[in-house]
């Protein structure tokens, strides 16, 4: 039987949480289920986390496990603050710690940092249908499938499901 997660800790990430990042960037199996394109240098990561810092329209955090070690990473995009919305990923960068709960915890956290301390009121995010695992745990958190994006599978293309959840004491967004 697999240990399972007891706590996990999200906080902004930092400019010493870089060389873990690029570890994850550069490795195609953590890659696969992300695939998105982030800088795989120190330089080139050094600048875009200055510019994202500068965003208004993102948040960037740390996940640790337990033990203070970094494990993962958790970002907000697309912040619309008028509409009250924002994108989430996740990545659970050290495979070690896959399917063990982490994602689960850091989500639960970030939700209720979204809706509690940001006023948010709506959350969704992409994934791609053949990550079971990622969809399990949103699930579980409350997150629904709203469409499928399908393409021709012949071009390259992944399967994507958009899923989201709504704050439960948010006003309804028209």
């Amino acid at each position: 039987m697999s240990e399972k997660a007891c706590f996990v800790k999200v906080r902004p990430f930092n400019r010493e949480d870089l060389k873990k990042m690029i570890l994850w960037n550069n490795d195609p199996e953590v890659e696969r289920f992300v695939d998105r394109g982030l800088p795989r240098d120190l330089e080139e990561c050094e600048l875009w986390l200055e510019q994202m810092k500068k965003n208004r329209e993102y948040r960037l955090f740390a996940i640790e496990d337990e033990n203070e070690r970094l494990i993962g990473d958790l970002e907000l995009d697309h912040i619309c603050w008028r509409r009250r919305e924002a994108e989430l990923r996740i990545r659970i960068g050290e495979k070690e710690y896959w399917n063990k709960g982490y994602g689960t915890l850091a989500l639960q956290q970030i939700i209720t940092y979204v809706f509690g301390d940001l006023g948010l009121n709506l959350l969704y995010l992409r994934v791609y249908a053949f990550n079971s695992r990622a969809i399990q745990c949103y699930e579980r958190i409350g997150f629904k499938k709203q469409a499928a994006l399908k393409r021709p599978k012949d071009q390259g293309w992944k399967e994507i499901y958009l899923m989201s959840i709504q704050n439960p004491q948010g006003e309804t967004l028209d």
